[in-house]
């Protein structure tokens, strides 16, 4: 018999019920995702079709310094199991160089953009992040840093005399938005690594100073890395 899984509003399967046993034991399918079997419509617990029966133990993981440790055959991560269609929503798909040209013909903005996007991917991986909660403060405190250097512009052009403290409260505003944009950096690194060192296990290390200093872009290379590699592995054949 086989069995499909639901997962966010989307199906996933037919699976067999060894491939079930084997994508829960590797963390791809969660106990708490729904299942049917073929031919039914009501859904239950994956837990529930589990039951008592055994589940194979996983493969050992890679270390956890060890990031794309290729075998030959494909020059795919060593330990990267996955369904043939992951139950998971695959990582934002976006050169990181188009992202970094991109950032650099917007002045910036589209790297604000792209961040969020991909803290709500992370967010969907890993609902516990709060990525989105830390980043979505820093752009509050940038809108109204760029609001209130609006109206100390117009200020100063009616009196002629900049207002000193309008500068002191954008220099606090601004301090705020770096410490939030980095919180969240840091909150997305420690995410991303436990998603694909559990769920879906590569062993993948991330640098904490290349967080620091480009985290939207240096996560991305990594997403199209990963993106590139799940490619592979679905086709047999490098991208």
């Amino acid at each position: 018999m086989n069995y499909f899984i639901k997962r966010e509003e989307k199906e996933y399967g037919p699976y067999s019920l060894a491939d079930l046993q084997k994508y829960v034991a590797s963390g791809n399918i969660l106990l708490t995702d729904l299942c049917r079997s073929e031919g039914l419509t009501d859904w239950v617990a994956v837990s529930q079709v589990i039951g008592n029966i055994p589940v194979p133990v996983a493969a050992p993981q890679p270390a956890a310094g060890t990031v794309y440790a290729a075998p030959a055959a494909y020059g795919a991560p060593a330990g990267y199991a996955t369904p043939a269609v992951s139950p998971y929503p695959p990582p934002p798909s976006l050169h990181w160089g188009i992202c970094l040209l991109l950032a650099i013909v917007t002045c910036g903005i589209f790297a604000v953009i792209w961040m969020m996007v991909q803290a709500v991917w992370v967010k969907k991986v890993q609902p516990h992040s709060k990525g989105v909660t830390y980043f979505g403060i820093a752009i509050g405190l940038w809108l109204l840093s760029f609001a209130i250097s609006i109206f100390a512009g117009i200020s100063a052009a009616r009196s002629g005399i900049p207002d000193s403290s309008y500068q002191a409260i954008n220099g606090l505003l601004t301090l705020g938005v770096l410490v939030f944009w980095i919180i969240a950096a840091f909150d997305m690194r420690s995410s991303i690594e436990e998603h694909f060192n559990s769920a879906e296990p590569i062993g993948l290390s991330l640098s904490g100073v290349m967080t620091f200093f480009f985290n939207v872009y240096y996560f991305q290379y990594h997403f199209t890395r990963i993106n590139e590699m799940k490619r592979q592995q679905m086709t047999g054949y490098p991208a």
